[in-house]
């Protein structure tokens, strides 16, 4: 750091104190910048019933096929419990998140409150929050795959060699192929600037969510045989029903609860999208789609177990008889699962886009310190807007010498001014397009190429959950609230309690996890 230059890190404000005691401040990189990267032309709008169609949606995802294994390793009771304590402390977190967004202002990100909170973590935040998403999102292309293949294989295979061992068949039940097919079919809905654009692909989502709860709930109550083809019956088929197992298979099923409500990366584009969005009309999105997911969860979680007891599987799926409603079955999952792959991508490319905004800002800053004593003698400077002549405005009132501070500050703000002149004459303030477009092409290709290589990411996507969602969705509503809120009442207290159950559950989780795995 140079003598005398005061400024709030890289991302913070760079402040010169005069004679008269009086600041000035210049914010180098604001909550606007960080959160109107490459990904945003935000159009504020969106109504009530946008937000809950889409942060529903982002919650009833692929994670509620594993509730029903979640009871079998918990019992009834305890997963009762969980998954009404997950939807609750799910909901308080994105009620923090949302009331933190508005403290700081719109447009808001993790980044933006990130900065205003715990600006030294803005990269560590972003850099898993984005993480997180990729490792959903690919796991959306495997199961997309692996379910067109189950489907094919029920529709295609006939027993007869001839037949089955075509080239047109061969290609069909390959796994490959498909997320070729699958990748294709989401790369339409991957441009979309906005979430409010996906609220009619949501809204179709939702249907294929409610054939599959009405599956589940037909066979559960006898509608359908759930064993049917099995030639133990039912005696192999279903398991024991308990209400409460063991605290280590309770704490390892721990995450499934916790990833299931995970939505948290989708509160801001909604903050930032919605018409009038204060607190109340934020509360109502929120509750009314934890409220949705809660009892479409419960419906899946408990209809699924008590149909198979300890016997059911942690994609409930694999435990139904191979036919035609089943199968019907698994390619509307395919579909629903295309849908989701967009409220994926989009946090993770806002995340990804706030990363690259930082190394340039800090880029920039770094060529301005350098230039800073060639500015104070009047030399000319490669690159930068500030003129020699302007150092006289940059004078010390005490003795008519320009400081590091003045100097620097005219040097920002004249760079920052002809910056956002470009922007505003060029792009008229929108996101910079060749980065939005190289982001996103990027993601699908990493994403595209893992899905390929990788069959199974069950062991990652339990990690990620135990982690990624366990910061998401805990840790970091906690620790931001407890740094932007000024007043010491009770909504201080439980973001304090959402903190420390995060900080607790992580470590546990993961260790029963790897637990687990090693004794396999």
């Amino acid at each position: 750091m140079l003598p005398g230059l005061s400024m709030r890190r890289m991302y913070g404000s760079v402040v010169e104190k005069n004679g008269g005691g009086t600041s000035s401040s210049l914010p180098i990189v604001n909550a606007e910048d960080a959160s109107s990267s490459v990904v945003s032309k935000s159009r504020k709008g969106s109504t009530i019933a946008s937000g809950v169609v889409n942060l529903a949606n982002t919650i009833v995802g692929a994670g509620m096929l594993g509730l029903p294994g979640a009871f079998g390793g918990t019992g009834w009771l305890a997963g009762v419990f969980l998954i009404v304590l997950s939807a609750s402390l799910s909901a308080h977190g994105l009620v923090l998140l949302s009331k933190a967004a508005c403290l700081t202002g719109r447009p808001s990100s993790f980044y933006s409150l990130a900065l205003a909170s715990v600006p030294g973590y803005t990269t560590l935040i972003d850099a898993a929050v984005a993480l997180k998403c990729f490792g959903v999102a690919t796991g959306y292309l495997i199961t997309i795959s692996d379910s067109m293949v189950n489907a094919l294989h029920h529709m295609i295979i006939t027993g007869d060699p001839a037949r089955d061992d075509r080239f047109i068949a061969s290609l069909l039940l390959s796994r490959h192929f498909w997320v070729v097919g699958a990748m294709a079919s989401v790369l339409p809905f991957c441009f979309y600037r906005t979430l409010d654009e996906l609220k009619r692909l949501s809204a179709l989502a939702l249907v294929f969510v409610f054939m599959l709860v009405g599956m589940i709930v037909a066979y559960a109550n006898g509608m359908a045989d759930p064993c049917g083809g099995n030639e133990g019956g039912e005696e192999t088929c279903k398991g024991d029903i308990v209400p409460f197992t063991n605290i280590p298979s309770t704490l390892t099923r721990l995450p499934i609860f916790v990833f299931s409500f995970t939505c948290h990366q989708n509160i801001f584009p909604i903050v930032n999208e919605m018409e009038l969005p204060s607190q109340r009309r934020l509360n109502i999105v929120i509750c009314s789609s934890i409220g949705f997911a809660l009892v479409v969860f419960s419906a899946v979680a408990i209809e699924g177990y008590r149909t198979y007891g300890s016997a059911v599987r942690g994609d409930i799926l694999l435990n139904y008889p191979e036919n035609k409603q089943v199968t019907f079955l698994r390619i509307c999952i395919a579909f629903m699962l295309a849908l989701h792959y967009p409220l994926q991508l989009d946090p993770s490319r806002r995340c990804i886009s706030s990363l690259v905004e930082g190394i340039i800002k800090w880029w920039r800053q770094k060529k301005i310190a350098a230039s800073i004593p060639k500015a104070i003698s009047g030399e000319c400077l490669d690159g930068l807007a500030f003129r020699p002549e302007e150092v006289e405005e940059s004078l010390d009132t005490d003795n008519g010498e320009p400081t590091i501070d003045s100097v620097y500050i005219q040097m920002v703000q004249n760079n920052v001014k002809i910056q956002q002149a470009d922007d505003n004459d060029s792009k008229g303030i929108t996101p910079d397009d060749r980065l939005f477009y190289n982001i996103t092409f990027i993601f699908l290709l990493l994403s595209f190429t893992l899905a390929t290589i990788v069959d199974d990411l069950g062991v990652i996507l339990a990690l990620v959950g135990a982690t990624g969602s366990t910061l998401v969705s805990y840790i970091l509503p906690g620790l931001i609230y407890v740094k932007v809120y000024p007043h010491k009442d009770m909504s201080l207290v439980m973001a304090y309690a959402q903190l420390l159950l995060g900080v607790v559950i992580m470590p546990l989780a993961l260790y029963f996890i790897l637990t687990k795995r090693v004794n396999h």
